[in-house]
């Protein structure tokens, strides 16, 4: 039974979807203004994560993922490049979508971007002033926070000790209250200049950033949804925000449970500019490998902060080669396996549905992908035990079949298989063999060592050499 923490209660609940069997799940993407940090990956691999739990777990699920090309950021930092906002902002969505392939993230159902839904945004604030929840102000448009008694539920905060300025979104506009917040602001005369402006009836505007996501969740799913996912840094004022104006329209809750991911942290600090420890998920991929950084990422509790080290990164790594390594035994044997049986055959069969409900409860816990990842690698010490005393075909087939299942959750070892070796390194391991058997041990190792300035490392076994890509260190 699936269990969920619900930022919102709290605590762990049981989790049931709105409609039987389908799970709506609205996730917060990247706001398009430069290159992703490894952190923002985190949390859009924790998104693709649950993702696939929940339909490995039997659910049918749509994940709609929106594009803030549009925002304070967005604007100021286009100008600084001189470029048009739109063409500034399709530079950053273009890497955005390379980070996701770098990690073998999927597709969601969609990509809204905020430019394309300005409409919706005008028609929300108009609801919301009708409601008496929000006013225009200098042409401005403002959510009035006093008018919605719920506001604070998710991020607990005590209101009253709040220092304005510090932790509330206030900008340079007028306004009845200072924790009130931007729906839509007035177009300055610059942005005006550049184009970065849309008509509404108070004039000429540009939406604020927390109006976007309410209005792109509720087009995409209606006025309640069954997940919303994001970062914990977007609890307040962010995801509160959204809660106040998507409530105070449609008078029905906004979202079933709330799901957050911890902060990424670099040796026990976070990330900043100043420090010079901001790194870019190109930067360590080129380092480590994608599917790498993605095994680093799931072997921490997405709850948990995540403290990023040459150390902690180089034992994941290690980590991973070990399960590739039994996986790229396993299919290698499988080619020249017979049916034949051994006395362990048995014993080794009836561990594999135990193993896979070991697997299926870790992740039904949470998504719990550390508690996942142990039960893969006992997976991986009886497939290695079952290769060092058995060659059964239909045992083979089992535990590859579960390997690759777990895997496929896991979204690694997308590759395994795939790779060709090229013929010359063919040509030369028909050659080794060929020296091996006269023993001719010499001409053998420099052989070898030809094959490895290839890029190839060659292992002999019992059912002859096995050739792999060697990894580069």
């Amino acid at each position: 039974m699936l269990q969920v923490y619900n930022t919102l209660t709290r605590k762990k609940e049981i989790f049931k979807p709105i409609k039987e069997g389908e799970i709506s799940i609205y996730a917060c993407g990247p706001t398009v203004y430069n290159m992703p940090h490894i952190g923002n990956y985190r949390t859009f691999l924790m998104t693709d994560n649950i993702v696939r739990t929940l339909e490995y777990l039997g659910f049918k699920v749509k994940l709609v993922m929106n594009i803030t090309d549009i925002d304070d950021k967005t604007i100021r930092d286009s100008k600084t490049a001189g470029m048009s906002l739109k063409d500034f902002t399709d530079k950053y969505t273009a890497e955005f979508f390379k980070g996701l392939d770098m990690l073998n993230i999927k597709r969601a159902s969609a990509y809204p971007r905020a430019t394309e839904n300005v409409d919706g945004m005008i028609e929300l604030a108009r609801n919301l002033i009708e409601k008496g929840l929000a006013y225009e102000k200098g042409g401005s448009v403002y959510y009035r926070i006093s008018g919605f008694p719920g506001y604070g539920k998710l991020s607990k905060l005590d209101f009253d000790n709040i220092m304005i300025g510090a932790s509330v979104d206030v900008d340079e506009y007028d306004k009845d209250n200072p924790r009130d917040f931007a729906l839509l602001k007035a177009s300055t005369p610059e942005e005006i200049e550049r184009g970065i402006y849309y008509e509404s009836p108070w004039g000429k505007i540009r939406p604020g950033w927390h109006i976007e996501c309410s209005v792109m969740a509720m087009k995409s799913f209606g006025p309640t949804l069954d997940m919303h996912l994001g970062g914990v840094d977007l609890i307040f004022p962010h995801h509160e925000n959204e809660i106040a104006q998507s409530e105070g329209a449609t008078g029905k809750p906004f979202v079933c449970t709330w799901v957050h991911g911890e902060h990424l942290i670099v040796e026990g600090e976070k990330m900043s500019k100043s420090k010079g420890n901001i790194f870019t998920l190109p930067e360590i991929v080129e380092k480590y490998g994608g599917e790498v950084v993605r095994f680093m990422f799931l072997s921490v509790h997405y709850r948990k902060k995540l403290d990023y080290s040459a150390a902690f990164a180089e034992n994941a790594k290690n980590n991973y080669l070990k399960l590739k390594e039994t996986l790229d035994n396993l299919e290698f044997t499988l080619k020249n396996a017979e049916d034949e049986s051994s006395p362990g055959d048995l014993k080794i069969l009836k561990s594999l549905p135990e193993l896979e409900d070991q697997f299926r409860e870790a992740l039904e816990d949470d998504f719990n992908t550390p508690k996942a990842i142990t039960v893969f690698r006992e997976l991986s010490r009886t497939a290695n035990v079952y290769l060092e005393t058995g060659r059964g075909r239909q045992v083979l087939e089992q535990i590859h079949f579960l390997y690759k299942r777990f895997s496929d959750v896991l979204g690694i070892f997308a590759q395994a298989g795939k790779e060709e070796i090229s013929e010359e390194v063919s040509r030369l391991v028909e050659e080794r063999e060929a020296a091996r058997k006269k023993k001719d041990w010499t001409a053998s190792d420099a052989i070898r060592e030809k094959i490895k300035s290839l890029g190839y490392i060659v292992q002999d076994t019992k059912e002859g050499p096995q050739v792999k890509k060697a990894e580069e260190s």
